[in-house]
């Protein structure tokens, strides 16, 4: 899977153009913000629910013409829920856990709009997060888990100034759970960040 991932985020970087060059203009844009995920693939006798959570990080941005490259390094604290019911009591439990990751995102990017003072920006590309911890719960462990996930992430941003604002999903790829008791369960994401450019 990773390598099917990887394959088709270099076919986009060469169809695209994308490419940086020496000639390329760099940005450093640190950006901070806030996320809401939740695992699909609800297990029989419960439901995922959304939760929230937050990360801070930057991107490196390679401008080559309209199109861009983009690297980047984050922290992420991603918050789950789970409900379930007892088939027998019908008494309703609610498990919220914090999973802390590491996440390596690779975005190509189209400049839509390139103004003086404002820029719209459509980006898309994968991302790796692995996993570095997980808060105390009682519905699992950083054991239960596979210590690395892939996910597709899409991404609409807008420049003002030396200020950025960049609104996404990350639609998950891989298994969020090392074993099956989920039924092979994907993390997905909202996230919205704020950050400045130099």
């Amino acid at each position: 899977m990773e390598k099917k991932l990887l394959m088709l985020l270099l076919v986009g970087l060469v169809l695209a153009g994308g490419i940086p060059t020496t000639a390329s203009a760099m940005t450093f844009n640190p950006q901070i913000g806030v996320n809401s995920s939740v695992l699909t693939n609800d297990p029989q006798n419960g439901e995922h629910k959304a939760r929230g959570g937050w990360q801070v990080g930057g991107y490196l941005r390679f401008d080559s013409r309209k199109f861009y490259l983009q690297p980047g390094l984050f922290y992420h604290m991603i918050g789950t829920e789970l409900q379930t019911e007892d088939e027998i009591t019908h008494s309703e439990s609610t498990f919220q856990n914090q999973v802390h990751t590491i996440q390596f995102p690779l975005l190509v990017g189209f400049n839509a709009i390139d103004g003086d003072t404002f820029d719209l920006r459509l980006q898309a590309g994968t991302c790796t997060d692995f996993i570095t911890g997980v808060d105390h719960n009682d519905h699992f462990t950083k054991d239960d888990l596979n210590t690395t996930f892939w996910s597709f992430k899409f991404a609409v941003g807008v420049d003002f100034s030396i200020l950025s604002l960049d609104l996404g999903y990350d639609l998950g790829v891989s298994n969020f759970y090392a074993d099956e008791r989920q039924d092979d369960g994907k993390l997905n994401s909202f996230f919205l960040n704020a950050g400045v450019r130099f």
